[in-house]
């Protein structure tokens, strides 16, 4: 049951004044009471009053939606008057701007992030609590696993935005070339067909990866990393749950994997994984289908695409990786505002219509309700990521999070590239992402 408590939620919001506990310098800044937030009473007042006159600044990453997002605001204005200054900011220096700008008082009222920043931004003070300024009817539409994934502790710190569900993708006339009869089911069968699939000489190559990129190379990592049986952290959280047998054999596979990968994995990023997949350069890659859906765009073929659930590790564990995309509320003032057109953008007209294109998995009811492709067991964009729902995996969301990603994609990194064994990298991230969940 949701609380009754929204005015009282604007306050203590307001009040906040917390810092992170443990992490490391490039942890949030402690919200200043005298600067960083607007006193309680001034945050109520401003929030209850928000409507014709009001301007708010919403933040997204890169460009997908950006036309819809354009149209929304406009007819959001005109519908109350609250003006939406629309921003779009690269997501590789998205997270470092807002710590800069949460430091010179200068915040967005809302942003499109990531799930992983809802703890951390919620214990700096950043963000407030959202469960009591939307509506009950849009908290009831998302799923309980959006919501679930939303909530620090009982309360909503976060909106789920866009779903994506990420599962292998097979260039199926690769395979057939190769004399591969049925895509792979496992990372050790994966491994003994790779050398069929790979030819250096004619630009051909098995997969497409990531060692370098923290986060793109976490994308990567993990879902091999679960299949083996290991995991970011232990049960409880108080140490790190992959520097064992199980972890070094899931490092060892990535390593393998990297002689029959596209060799420019040490400077890739996921959107260079995904031209290296649709130019048909990779037989293979572990993502959703937004590559597909840009071709599906470009009116180019993409019948050749085979999307598979994830790989198994040895004992059949299989792990989809979930990305919650999110919306955060930032504690400016204008906390209603930002609230209101949240929920007109988080309609199957606007942001349904994105996801559809993208290629994502609605995480709203009405959105099944109301187009009809993502019920079309024809429509490769949606339909097999939403059969994988149910074996999705998330992300920790903890406060130090973004150095306990870059503490292991280093140390992955160090051993694709042949540094280090995979049994020193997992030593030397585990030593160091102890040390960092010790600090929580």
């Amino acid at each position: 049951m949701r609380k009754n408590k929204k005015m009282m939620s604007l306050v203590l919001a307001a009040a906040m004044a917390a810092s992170l506990a443990g992490c490391s310098s490039s942890k949030p800044a402690e919200t200043k009471s005298d600067s960083s937030a607007a006193p309680a009473s001034e945050v109520a007042e401003s929030s209850a009053s928000a409507g014709e006159g009001t301007t708010i600044t919403y933040v997204t990453l890169g460009d997908t939606g950006m036309e819809l997002l354009k149209q929304a605001a406009e007819e959001f204005k005109a519908e109350t008057g609250i003006e939406v200054k629309l921003e779009s900011w690269a997501y590789s220096d998205a997270y470092q701007k807002i710590l800069t700008l949460a430091e010179g008082n200068n915040m967005p009222d809302a942003m499109y992030g990531f799930s992983s920043w809802t703890q951390q931004f919620k214990e700096a003070g950043y963000t407030v609590a959202i469960d009591e300024l939307i509506s009950e009817d849009l908290y009831n539409d998302f799923s309980e696993a959006a919501l679930d994934v939303c909530k620090v502790g009982d309360e909503l710190w976060a909106m789920p935005s866009y779903m994506s569900i990420r599962g292998m993708l097979f260039n199926k006339n690769r395979l057939t070339d190769a004399g591969i009869e049925k895509a792979p089911t496992t990372w050790e069968e994966f491994l003994a067909e790779a050398p069929k699939l790979t030819d250096p000489t004619s630009g051909k190559y098995a997969y497409t990866m990531v060692a370098g990129h923290p986060k793109n190379t976490l994308d990567c990592f993990l879902p091999i990393l679960w299949a083996y049986d290991a995991d970011v952290m232990n049960e409880d959280g108080t140490a790190n749950g992959f520097n064992n047998e199980n972890g070094v054999a899931a490092l060892q596979m990535y390593a393998d994997m990297a002689q029959y990968a596209v060799p420019d994995y040490g400077q890739a990023d996921i959107n260079s994984t995904q031209n290296n997949f649709t130019t048909q350069i990779a037989a293979a890659y572990f993502h959703n289908a937004q590559g597909l859906a840009a071709l599906k765009d470009a009116g180019e073929d993409y019948s050749w695409a085979e999307i598979t659930e994830p790989l198994a590790g040895p004992s059949g564990s299989k792990y989809a990786l979930g990305v919650m995309d999110v919306d955060l509320v930032f504690n400016t003032g204008n906390q209603e505002a930002a609230a209101k057109w949240l929920e007109f953008w988080h309609t199957a007209k606007y942001q349904g219509q994105v996801i559809n294109q993208a290629g994502w998995v609605p995480n709203q009811q009405s959105y099944y309700k109301e187009i009809a492709d993502f019920t079309d067991e024809s429509n490769v964009m949606v339909a097999p990521f939403a059969k994988m729902e149910p074996m999705a995996k998330f992300k920790p969301s903890i406060t130090c999070w973004e150095e306990v990603q870059k503490a292991m994609a280093d140390a992955i990194t160090k051993a694709v590239m042949g540094e280090i064994s995979a049994k020193e990298a997992m030593e030397l991230a585990g030593n160091q992402v102890d040390e960092l969940l010790k600090k929580q």
